[in-house]
């Protein structure tokens, strides 16, 4: 693959969890990892980024994680659940930190995407919004010259109207067709708009993977439990079945990220 992320048997271990992943995020395309709460989607971010240690391989851009040099850790902007800036800084003594950490940094890039995102320069970061420290996050990964974003839950805590507009902002982003992005959402409709392609995870592995477009074409839904059915989900109201769409017939539903998601996880297979 010529760049982006590949993650090769990556292996994390806990006290009763086991991620073990395989797949790849393209460069020049938005990859969403998507599972239930628990699947391993922060555990993997963290890993990928460095955070959490790991067996297996991951490369970005061709390079082993563990081999890469300063400079081209610089070249990675990572959001996490923690959303990484200091709680007890002003948003202004943020960026002078951050300026002297970054080779790159562009501090008019970081303050217009601040004043952009309606935050307060004079204000303790602590004392922002769940909201607001995630635009905070996501206005530092963009201001530091990074061609590969790691994005754990960006979107979380915002409503819709700030959601899109920081969406817009990954979109503006990925212009660029060196970049890449891996981003995790349990908006699967941000997902949807954004993602050139999909990683499903399950219980600590990849139950899916592919291009979104294919993903979402390949299968439909029926009701009942159907005939050559690829899962089935029984429900009080009666049982729905996940099949191939082109084995659909007319009355077969299109599917969406959160269908799939729900079949794959709790959906019975056939």
């Amino acid at each position: 693959m010529n760049g982006g992320i590949e993650v090769r048997g990556l292996t994390v271990r806990y006290d009763k969890f086991t991620l073990d992943a395989s797949f790849t995020a393209p460069r020049g395309e938005v990859t969403g990892l998507i599972g239930e709460n628990g699947a391993g989607k922060s555990t993997l971010m963290r890993a990928v980024a460095g955070i959490t240690g790991y067996d297996g391989e991951v490369r970005i851009n061709g390079v082993s994680a563990r081999q890469t040099t300063r400079a081209e850790r610089q070249k990675i902007g990572y959001v996490g659940n923690e959303r990484n800036l200091p709680e007890s800084l002003t948003l202004a003594a943020a960026e002078k930190a951050l300026r002297g950490i970054f080779r790159e940094w562009d501090r008019r890039v970081f303050f217009a995407l601040a004043e952009k995102f309606s935050l307060p320069a004079d204000r303790r970061i602590g004392e922002f919004s769940v909201g607001m420290k995630a635009k905070a996050a996501l206005a530092a990964a963009l201001s530091h010259g990074a061609d590969t974003l790691l994005l754990d839950e960006p979107t979380s805590g915002l409503d819709p109207a700030a959601r899109d507009e920081m969406l817009g902002e990954i979109w503006q982003f990925m212009q660029d067709e060196r970049h890449t992005v891996l981003m995790t959402s349990h908006i699967t409709s941000d997902l949807e708009k954004l993602c050139d392609r999909i990683v499903l995870l399950g219980g600590g592995r990849v139950l899916l993977s592919g291009e979104k477009d294919e993903l979402l074409s390949r299968y439909a839904v029926v009701r009942g439990a159907a005939p050559g059915a690829l899962r089935v989900i029984k429900r009080e109201y009666g049982a729905e079945s996940l099949v191939y769409a082109r084995d659909a017939g007319s009355d077969a539903e299109r599917v969406d990220l959160e269908t799939l998601t729900v079949f794959f996880i709790k959906g019975r297979e056939e």
